[in-house]
C-alpha cells in the first residue's frame, strides 16, 4: 500500500512540475511578444521624431549630390568628393583608384563541425615487449593471446591474461599486477604471477621495471625475466586524427626471455638488449616494429570500434631467422575496464 502511494505522489509530482513548466513557458512567450511590440512601437516613433529634424538646407544638398553626374576625370571626381563631405553626407565611390582592387563578394561555405566519439582506448605501442607505461588505479583489463604453432612445433597455443592496477605514476608510482595463464584448456592449472612499477616523466618519458614470472606455479617453460625499459613519446601533429601524429620509442634491457636463443639454449646468464618502435598511423591504428632480444617481430595494433575498449594486435614474429624455425603469425585481442 505504501509503494503504491509513493508511485502515485510521484507521478503527481511530475505532473505538477511538467504544467509548470508549460505555464511558465506559455507567460515567458507572451511577455517577449509584449516586449518585442513595445521596443517596436517605440524604435518607429523616434524614427519618425527624428525624421522631422533633417533641414531644408539639408535635403537640397543631399538632392543636389543625388543628381549630380558622375565625374569622367581625376579631377572631377575630387571635386565631386569635396562636395560630398561638404554637405555633410559620406561619399560614394562608384570606381576603384588606380592600383585600386575592385571588390568582388567571395561565396563562403558554411562548415559545421562534426562530433565524432572519442576512442576509449588507444593502440599498443609494443607487442611482444614491456613498455615503459603501466597500468594504474581504476584500470583492469583481459587479454588472449595466439599463435598458429610454437617453435619447432606445428601445434598452436594459446595463453590468458589478467591484470589491473594501482598507485598513480604521474604523483609517485604506478604498479601492475598480472596473471598469465598459460595452458587455455586448464587455466588455472599452469600460470605465472607478473609485477611491473612504472613512473611518467615530464618531457614524454616513462620508465618501467618488473619480473614477469616473478612467481609460477604448475608446468611453465617460460621462466623468471627481470627487466627495465624506458619509452620516449614524440608528439608530431596536435591533431591524433591527422596521419603520423605521434611515435613511441621503447628501449630497454632484461634477463631471462629477452636473452639471445643462443645464450638460452647454453645456458648463458646474461642481459639482453630489446626495443620497439611504435608509429601512429591514424588515431585508432599503430605500426609497431621490434627486436624482442631474440628475433624481429612486425604488428599493426588497433582499435575496431569507438565506443568499446577493445584492441586487435595481429603480428609476424622470428622474421628474421635468428630465432625459431622460421615466421610465425600470432594474435592478441585485449579489453580494457576503468572504474
Amino acid at each position: 500500500m505504501s509503494l503504491s502511494l509513493s508511485k502515485k505522489l510521484i507521478v503527481l509530482i511530475a505532473v505538477f512540475l511538467a504544467v509548470d513548466t508549460l505555464f511558465l513557458s506559455f507567460f515567458c512567450k507572451i511577455a517577449q511578444a509584449e516586449k518585442s511590440s513595445s521596443i517596436s512601437t517605440k524604435f518607429r516613433s523616434s524614427e519618425s521624431f527624428g525624421a522631422t529634424k533633417i533641414s531644408e538646407k539639408q535635403k537640397s544638398q543631399f538632392n543636389k549630390f543625388k543628381t549630380a553626374p558622375i565625374a569622367a576625370t581625376d579631377v572631377e571626381k575630387k571635386q565631386t568628393i569635396a562636395a560630398a563631405n561638404d554637405s555633410g553626407l559620406p561619399a560614394l565611390r562608384r570606381q576603384p583608384e588606380p592600383g585600386e582592387e575592385t571588390f568582388e563578394p567571395k561565396r563562403i561555405p558554411l562548415k559545421i563541425p562534426v562530433y565524432q566519439q572519442p576512442y576509449r582506448t588507444s593502440p599498443n605501442i609494443t607487442i611482444i615487449n614491456p613498455s615503459g607505461y603501466g597500468a594504474s588505479w581504476g584500470n583492469a583489463g583481459i587479454g588472449i593471446g595466439f599463435q598458429e604453432r610454437v617453435r619447432f612445433r606445428d601445434a598452436s597455443d594459446g595463453v590468458i591474461g589478467l591484470g589491473f592496477g594501482l598507485g598513480n605514476p604521474r604523483k609517485n608510482v604506478g604498479v601492475q599486477l598480472g596473471l598469465s595463464l598459460v595452458d587455455v584448456s586448464a587455466p588455472f592449472r599452469d600460470g605465472t604471477f607478473n609485477l611491473k612499477l612504472h613512473r611518467r616523466l615530464p618531457e614524454g618519458f616513462s620508465l618501467s621495471a618488473g619480473v614477469q614470472g616473478l612467481a609460477t606455479w604448475g608446468d611453465t617453460d617460460g621462466g623468471s625475466s627481470g627487466y627495465g625499459s624506458v619509452t620516449k613519446r614524440f608528439l608530431l601533429r596536435q591533431d591524433r586524427n591527422k596521419l603520423f601524429s605521434e611515435i613511441y620509442t621503447t628501449v630497454g634491457l632484461g634477463g631471462g626471455q629477452f636473452r639471445s636463443e643462443f645464450d638460452i639454449d647454453n645456458g648463458i646468464d646474461s642481459v639482453g638488449v630489446f626495443g620497439s618502435l611504435g608509429v601512429k598511423v591514424i588515431e585508432p591504428v599503430n605500426l609497431v616494429t621490434e627486436w624482442t632480444g631474440q628475433d624481429l617481430t612486425i604488428g599493426v595494433p588497433f582499435v575496431p570500434f569507438r565506443s568499446l575498449p577493445m584492441v586487435i594486435v595481429p603480428a609476424v614474429t622470428d622474421i628474421t631467422g635468428t630465432a625459431g624455425d622460421g615466421a610465425r603469425f600470432i594474435l592478441g585481442v585485449g579489453y580494457t575496464v576503468s572504474f
